[in-house]
C-alpha cells in the first residue's frame, strides 16, 4: 500500500471511529456515500474496526458501536496520557487519543516516572530497522570517544528511565546500547535474521545486564514480611515465584543470566531481602556491604 493510500485509509478509519463514538448508526451504503468508496471497501473498513477490537454491532442493516466508553476504559486512557507526558511522547500520542474522544477534560492521574526524552525521529528510525530486520550503522559515544558500530536491532527497551536498543553486534554477541549515546544512525540495505528464542527471552529482562543468549540460573531469596508484601505487588522479574513460609515471610525464586541483574535490587532492599543461594552470589553481596561499611 502506498503512502497516499495509507493516509486515506487512516483518515477514513479515524472519521468512522469518531462517528461511531458520537452514536451514529451507519449502513454500508451510508459509508459508501460519505467517503465515495465501493460497497466492498465499506464492508472492509467495518471489518478493520472489528478486528482492532471495537465492539461493532449491527441492527436493521445499520452498524453501531456498543458500550461506547465506560469509566474503567476512560481511566486506562487517562493513565496512558499521564505516562506519555513523562516519557516525552505526549505530542505524538495525545492527538490520536483525542481524535478517539477517549480523554476527559480533567485527568485525575499523576505518574512520577523519570524517563529521559528522546527525539521521536530516532525512535522511528530504530523501529523501522527492527520491523524490516535491517542492520543499523551507528556512531556511539562511549567513555568520551565516538565509535562506529554495525548492529542488528532487536527491541527498544526502557530500564530505570533510560532508553536502550537491544541488539546483536557484528559477532552476533548480545549488547545493549544507550539510545541517547547514539550520535548518528543509518539504516542499511543489509538484512539479518534472528532466532525466535532470543526475542522471546528478551521479555524476561530485569535490567540492561540481562543476556537473552546466556544460560539462566536460579536465585533463591529470603524476603521478610515487608519485602514479601511489596514484591507480590511488583515482582522483580517475570520469572519470580513466591512461596509463603509459615509466618508472613516468603522464599522467592527467580531466574537471571547475570549477577548484576539482582545485586543492585538486593542492595536497595537491605535488610528486608537476602540471598539464600547460590552461595557465591551471597558472598558477593556481602562483600558489597562490607566495602560500604568500611
Amino acid at each position: 500500500m502506498k503512502a497516499k493510500e495509507y493516509t486515506k485509509t487512516l483518515s477514513i478509519l479515524l472519521d468512522l471511529i469518531n462517528r461511531f463514538y458520537a452514536g451514529e448508526n451507519l449502513s454500508t451504503t451510508d459509508i459508501e456515500n460519505i467517503y465515495g468508496i465501493s460497497k466492498r471497501s465499506a464492508q472492509r473498513y467495518i471489518n478493520y474496526l472489528k478486528d482492532a477490537g471495537f465492539n461493532i454491532k449491527s441492527k436493521s442493516r445499520k452498524y453501531y458501536l456498543e458500550n461506547i466508553i465506560d469509566e474503567e476504559k476512560e481511566m486506562i486512557f487517562e493513565a496512558i496520557e499521564s505516562i506519555a507526558k513523562n516519557a516525552g511522547i505526549e505530542k505524538e500520542l495525545l492527538p490520536l487519543l483525542k481524535q478517539l474522544k477517549l480523554i476527559s477534560e480533567e485527568n485525575v492521574f499523576y505518574s512520577k516516572l523519570d524517563i529521559e526524552k528522546i527525539e521521536p525521529f530516532t525512535f522511528r528510525k530504530i523501529e523501522e530497522a527492527i520491523k524490516n530486520k535491517k542492520i543499523l550503522k551507528i556512531k556511539y559515544l562511549m567513555d568520551g570517544e565516538i565509535y562506529d558500530f554495525e548492529i542488528k536491532p532487536l527491541k527498544i527497551s526502557n530500564f530505570d528511565g533510560y532508553w536502550y536498543v537491544n541488539a546483536l553486534n557484528h559477532k552476533d554477541e548480545y549488547r545493549t546500547y544507550h539510545i541517547k549515546s547514539i550520535k548518528h544512525l543509518e539504516i542499511t540495505d543489509e538484512s539479518f535474521e534472528v532466532e525466535k528464542d532470543i526475542l522471546k527471552n528478551l521479555d524476561k529482562a530485569v535490567n540492561i545486564w540481562f543476556d537473552p543468549t546466556a544460560e539462566p540460573f536460579t536465585v533463591e531469596l529470603f524476603a521478610d514480611e515487608y519485602a514479601t508484601k511489596y514484591l507480590k505487588r511488583i515482582p522483580i522479574s517475570k520469572t519470580q515465584k513466591i512461596i509463603k513460609n509459615s509466618d508472613e515471610t516468603s522464599t522467592i525464586y527467580l531466574e537471571i543470566t547475570h549477577e548484576n541483574e539482582i545485586i543492585r535490587k538486593l542492595l536497595m532492599w537491605i535488610p528486608n531481602l537476602r540471598v539464600i543461594s547460590p552461595k557465591w552470589l551471597k558472598e558477593e553481596v556481602d562483600d558489597y556491604i562490607k566495602t560500604y561499611l568500611a
